[in-house]
């Protein structure tokens, strides 16, 4: 639930948002680094759902005019990352739990033509890195860093579509991503999941190793379809009317 809050409480909760601002202001302009600012924190959650604010606080907390403000707005509410609350109320928009469904089809579609792509086009070195990233996942749950292991998991899928060698795609998978990140929990946190999701990683980069496209294909959908149902044991999704 989105709710309003004190001024003093506002200022707690944009202190770590003026310490990403602080880092991008000098060099950027004002409206970019606004936007850049304010996008950092969300997908980050450092700003998350419930707060409200006004174009005014955070004109307040950056020390700049309501113009940049307003423009990045603007911008945040065409990625759907800000929404508005009646009024001049602003908040960090909510992902459904229906839209976190919808983002795992897209995320099975894509990874599914990256790996096909990466059976066709990836180099030694390149598969090479790709088992080092699963190794890395690996080596951080051990010490129960999963922020770093999700991070991980991401750049490794990453790292898959930028072996194919479409540029396109691994800018629309990057954009999913983004998306992933605001997710409160990750699947690899649930018992066993890691290491099953290793498993279909290494599974992954022998197929794309030996070039056979279909069995990448099928390992990449599978896994993700995997990922899918796990995430939906996490989910409550209402009923269909």
């Amino acid at each position: 639930m989105s709710v309003p809050v004190s001024k003093q409480e506002l200022d707690s909760l944009m202190q770590p948002v003026v310490d990403l601002w602080n880092e991008r202001k000098t060099r950027e302009g004002s409206s970019d680094a606004v936007f850049g600012t304010l996008r950092d924190a969300i997908l980050t959650r450092t700003l998350v759902p419930g707060p409200q604010f006004a174009e005014e606080d955070l004109a307040r907390t950056f020390g700049v005019s309501r113009t940049p403000v307003r423009e990045a707005i603007l911008r945040l509410e065409a990625e759907r990352l800000i929404e508005r609350r009646g009024g001049r109320r602003l908040s960090v928009a909510r992902i459904s739990p229906t839209e976190i469904l919808e983002i795992y089809d897209v995320r099975v579609a894509l990874d599914g033509v990256a790996a096909e792509l990466a059976a066709r086009n990836a180099t030694p070195p390149q598969i090479a890195q790709l088992r080092w990233l699963n190794n890395q996942m690996i080596s951080f749950a051990e010490a129960a860093d999963f922020a770093r292991v999700s991070s991980l998991s991401l750049e490794f899928h990453e790292h898959i579509a930028e072996a194919g060698g479409n540029a396109f795609l691994l800018s629309q998978i990057r954009v999913v991503h983004d998306r992933v990140r605001r997710f409160e929990r990750s699947t690899l946190q649930q018992p066993g999941r890691l290491g099953t999701a290793s498993n279909e990683h290494e599974l992954l980069l022998d197929a794309i190793e030996a070039g056979d496209v279909a069995r990448a294909a099928e390992v990449a959908r599978g896994h993700m379809l995997n990922a899918k149902k796990i995430r939906l044991g996490m989910t409550e999704v209402p009923p269909p009317e």
